[in-house]
């Protein structure tokens, strides 16, 4: 009988990441082309940010519950699907000009994302030899900001070439070829008996993360006190409170929260939270900067963020080592920091600044990244034991896309705000022209041209204006980003990942205390008895102590 070919941990470990680029491509790779889609589809600044928001929308918000698929029916079979899902609605958009069927064909994106993405993580941790795992986890953390990256700058190619709708089709065209590389080179694996289907919790986290992120999008366009975002808030928050509840309570749980009692699980979550609301809040600024400011063309905006690459590499090829020597708080408390350093450096720009600056602030950004990141999803994964991997996969992705579509919806409403604020003292204009500027920057470079000299100073006027949205939205990041750092600082644990079960020689009340259990399996025949010793771990939660 022919034996099965062995895996190949490159090949497995290519098809894995190259997943996870398309996954986080599909979300940068709009943002060069919104300026253009803006003009032609008469898309007005909620509408720009919905085509971006709802994608991770619907990938934030069911990576849970497609993780749960995976485990039960196959995480290949669940990857294959989603790229499938993932590629055919970008094809799809292709067939339209109207806004609200892009925004429908972006959502349906995110259900596809949302089918792969929970594969990835989980394959490489699950699969690799032990001496690779390490290294996999680390290249993983650095390709879905590579991925970010490399989806603005194959977009801004394509825009300065053709039309909006190219970048679609380049991201329906990727999404056939690694559909292919998974399907020769994944492996399926799966895990029935622990795949914890919970309709009522998938439910309740949907309405959760809607909630908020819809009160967040639309606050400062429908007003922060109207019935609509106060509901929204209201609605969000509950289900959030109902969701905690109900995952403690249910024997199985779509997210066991018990596990947040684990030091290195609660601070890496954090700092991936932090990282990922800061990282694509800022990449979400950075395209109206380049554009009304600097009045780079899509090419040049993608090349504008290529420095991030210069941090990015090497901090994440010596983050997980220097680990090992001075430990995960150190690392990732120094990657926060210079999060923080590189937005404050950020509001520094003006209308007439060079672009050196703005490079320097990009290098900073991905060395920040880079310190910060690996650390965090490592602790996450040393913490949990080889049979929770998939649920250490899961955590990881939820919190990097919740923190994308937060840190979208955040940063797009501080901008608008600061931005809509500035263009208040405009006079001397019709009333028309400053309603059409107020929607979008883009208005300004199609108005003015009929203005005559007036359309200089509309220009200047909105070039300072983003600037002031610019500078407000770099402040919450900073400040984010800082928070994040003492947050960390506190929380992680030092050299080695480390910490101790009890306290007083007691467990902690309510923790997830794992113990090592060894077995020895006697198998007797008639001429030989072979003992066997089987290692594995047991979960517990510990309880109140009398006495």
């Amino acid at each position: 009988m022919p034996r099965e070919a062995p895996p190949r941990p490159t090949l497995i470990l290519s098809a894995a990441i190259a997943s996870a680029v398309l996954v986080v491509a599909n979300i940068s790779s709009l943002n060069v082309a919104l300026p253009q889609l803006s003009r032609e589809l008469g898309a007005s600044q909620s509408d720009v940010q919905w085509m971006v928001d709802i994608y991770a929308f619907f990938l934030a918000t069911l990576l849970l519950p497609a993780g749960a698929l995976g485990d039960r029916y196959g995480r290949r079979k669940m990857l294959l699907m989603g790229i499938f899902i993932l590629g055919a609605a970008n094809a799809a958009t292709l067939l339209t000009s109207d806004v609200s069927l892009v925004i429908t064909s972006r959502a349906v994106s995110g259900v596809g994302a949302a089918l792969i993405f929970p594969a990835t993580l989980s394959t490489i941790t699950t699969t690799l030899p032990e001496g690779k795992r390490v290294k996999g986890v680390a290249i993983w953390t650095a390709s879905v900001f590579f991925g970010g990256l490399s989806g603005v700058l194959i977009s801004g190619a394509l825009m300065e070439n053709y039309w909006w709708g190219s970048v679609f089709l380049a991201m329906s065209i990727l999404a056939g070829a690694i559909f292919l590389l998974c399907w020769a080179y994944l492996p399926d694996s799966s895990n029935p008996d622990e795949a914890n289907m919970d309709p009522l919790g998938a439910l309740l986290s949907f309405l959760a993360v809607g909630g908020i992120v819809f009160g967040v999008m639309e606050g400062p366009i429908k007003g922060w006190s109207s019935t609509l975002i106060l509901t929204s808030f209201i609605i969000g928050t509950l289900a959030l409170v109902a969701f905690i509840l109900w995952e403690r309570h249910t024997p199985r749980p779509l997210l066991d929260v018990r596990m947040f009692a684990d030091r290195g699980v609660r601070s890496g979550s954090f700092s991936l939270l932090v990282q990922f609301t800061v990282a694509f809040g800022f990449f979400f600024l950075t395209v109206p900067l380049l554009a009304f400011v600097f009045g780079y063309g899509p090419l040049d905006m993608g090349l504008s963020l290529m420095p991030a690459a210069i941090g990015l590499f090497p901090a994440s090829a010596i983050a997980i080592p220097l680990t090992r020597k001075i430990g995960f708080r150190t690392v990732g408390t120094l990657g926060l920091v210079l999060l923080a350093g590189a937005f404050y450096l950020g509001t520094s720009l003006e209308t007439d600044s060079s672009f050196l600056l703005f490079a320097v602030v990009m290098i900073i950004y991905g060395a920040g990244i880079g310190f910060a990141s690996p650390p965090a999803t490592e602790i996450i994964v040393e913490a949990l034991p080889m049979e929770k991997q998939g649920v250490a996969s899961a955590l990881n992705d939820v919190l990097r896309e919740l923190g994308a579509v937060v840190g979208i919806a955040l940063s797009g409403s501080i901008f608008n705000a600061g931005y809509r604020s500035s263009l208040a003292g405009i006079v001397g204009l019709p009333q028309e022209v400053i309603e059409g500027v107020k929607e979008t920057p883009a208005a300004a470079a199609i108005i003015a041209p009929s203005l005559g000299e007036d359309g200089l100073v509309l220009l200047d006027t909105v070039a300072q204006s983003v600037i002031d949205g610019w500078d407000n939205g770099l402040w919450a990041a900073c400040i984010t980003a800082a928070i994040g750092a003492v947050g960390f600082c506190l929380w992680a644990p030092g050299r080695g990942n480390k910490q101790k079960p009890t306290i007083g020689g007691k467990f902690e009340e309510g923790a997830l205390h794992y113990s090592d259990v060894s077995k020895v399996l006697r198998i007797e025949g008639a001429r030989s008895r072979t003992s066997i010793t089987v290692h594995h771990k047991v979960v517990t939660k510990n309880k109140k102590q009398d006495g």
